[in-house]
Order: C-alpha cells, then structure tokens, then sequence
C-alpha cells in the first residue's frame, strides 16, 4: 500500500509529476506492498529483480546488495511490545539511487511517517539527496534497536533478582522465555554490522561519501547494542546456572530432612518389629517395668538423634 510519495528539490518538498531537474530526488514510501505494486515500481524504476524477490519474501537477513540501477539495503526493525513482553519483528527494504529512495516496510515496528516529517523540518540536511534518508533511516532504526535492548536488560535484571528471592517460584521457564527473545533480538541485529562497515567505508554506489563519518557513529552505536545483548546473554546463563544449583541444594535439604526423620522412625520400627516376632520365650515381657523401659529407651534414642540431626543441620 502506497503510503506518501514526493519529490524533493533543494531540500524542500515539491509535487510529485513536477518537471524533474538535476538534483532532484524521489521519495516513495510503501507498507505491505502487494507484489503488483512492486512489479509496477520495478517496470518504473528499473529495480533489481532479486532485490525484489528479497522484499517480498520477507525472511532474509540485513543485507547491501549494490545493482547496476541501485543499491539495496534490507534492515531488520525490532520493537519492544511491553504487554506480552516480547521483541516484534519487521523488515525495511530502500532501494537507492541518486534520483530516488523507495521504501517498503512490513510490520509496525518502524513507523517511516515520523522520519519523513523530520527530515522535511530540516531541509538543509534533506538537500543531501537520497543518501540523507538513508542515513536517517538507518539511524533511527538502531536507535529503536538500543530502546529494545534497554527493555530487555531491565527483565533480565528483574529476572536474575528473583533467582535469589525465596518467595518467588522458580523464574527457569520465564528465564527461557526472555533468553529466546534475546537471541532473536541478536538475529536480526548482528547482520547489520556488515552493511554498515561498508557504508562507514564511503565507497557504496549512489551514497555520498561525505555521509561515511555519519554511518562509522552509528555502527559505533550498534556494536554498544550488540555488546549489551552479548551482557545480556551471559547474564542469563549465569541466572540459569544459580537457579539450578539453588534447586539443587533445595532438593538436597529436603533429602536430608527426609533421611533424618526416616532414621529416627527406624529406631521405634526395629523395636516394633523386635517385639512382633511373638517368640515364646522374651523375658521382657514378663517384667512389672518392661513396657515403660522401652518407651524410656526409644524416647532417649530418638532424642538424641534427634538433636544431632538438628545440631548438623539436617532439621
């Protein structure tokens, strides 16, 4: 679906079937492109088949591809969705020339409409040309990549609090939940750091070189994110492991509890079953004090087991 469409001139916004001059640039945002809209760009545009098929199979990773018509740049965009607690994913598609930019988006993770209208209040870095949205996009996009991460870092942290808290249950599943959206966080950021390189490097086709400092910030920017998500992962396999070792010592306590209160129970057992063989001749059964003295014997036994087990902790 056609979203906006414009042409710009000396950074200003003009309309669309205006007579084109030098320097002018097309700006035409998309969002879930039908494969007709696409296949009628491409006639208009000259679009790279293969880099079509990429947008609109929407299951590759970041990518710059450098055509003979353009250059094509696929970012992966990433939102934080606060009520399910999980990382929502999408893609942005540019293709690039020096007289167009066009955008598709899938998903709802990088609304494109705000970056235009910024861009537009800004006329003298939109004087740039196609390579100013460019960098705008891509700057944008690792900036929503560092506001994930920050939601992410913050459940792990709240996470890893309540491996040590005695009165919540076991977080293990929950720790599992939050370490596979950390790793589909990282899928989709990692690969960007290659296109990124190249762009910072100031030798892309129909990007100015003057943009390559820009570029080399925010691959400075998205390597913090990486080192944050690489954090966060090592911290939750630290949590992972306390929490298994915490349940192991649980486990272990209990067991113990267990022995010792089957050890004090055997005593009265043995007894019982000593004096349940109904042999003819026991001779404590004969005697005045005979059933007191047991019960005597056993309380003494088991007392006293009792405050050993208690002395080394077992109880």
């Amino acid at each position: 679906m056609l979203i906006d469409q414009a042409r710009y001139r000396s950074g200003s916004r003009i309309e669309f079937d205006e007579v084109p001059v030098d320097g002018d640039f097309v700006w035409i945002g998309l969002s879930e492109a039908r494969p007709a809209e696409l296949e009628r760009l491409a006639e208009d545009y000259f679009l790279d088949p293969l880099a079509v098929e990429d947008t609109l199979s929407g299951k590759q990773r970041p990518k710059l591809d450098e055509y003979s018509e353009q250059t094509f740049l696929l970012l992966k965009t990433v939102a934080y969705d606060p009520r399910s607690e999980r990382v929502v994913l999408g893609d942005v598609s540019l293709y690039v020339s020096t007289t167009y930019v066009i955008a598709v988006r899938h998903g709802e993770a990088l609304p494109l409409k705000s970056v235009r209208a910024q861009l537009e209040a800004n006329p003298k870095k939109l004087a740039d040309g196609s390579t100013s949205v460019v960098h705008e996009i891509v700057d944008r996009l690792v900036d929503q990549y560092m506001d994930v991460s920050a939601h992410l870092l913050e459940d792990v942290e709240q996470l890893e609090d309540s491996v040590f808290d005695d009165e919540v249950p076991s977080p293990a599943s929950r720790l599992y939940f939050v370490k596979r959206e950390v790793i589909e966080f990282r899928r989709a950021v990692l690969p960007l750091v290659a296109p990124l390189t190249k762009l910072a490097e100031g030798e892309v086709r129909n990007i100015d070189p003057k943009y390559a400092a820009r570029f080399a910030d925010v691959r400075d920017h998205l390597l913090k994110v990486i080192d944050e998500i690489e954090f966060m992962n090592d911290l939750i396999d630290a949590a992972l492991h306390a929490n298994a070792a915490l349940i192991q010592v649980n486990q272990n306590g209990d067991m113990r509890k267990i022995s010792a209160w089957v050890g004090i129970g055997a005593v009265p057992t043995m007894v019982a079953g000593i004096y349940g063989m109904n042999f003819e001749h026991m001779p404590e059964l004969g005697w005045k004090f005979g059933y007191p003295l047991v019960l005597l014997v056993l309380a003494v036994v088991c007392g006293q087991l009792f405050r050993t087990f208690r002395r080394n902790r077992w109880l």
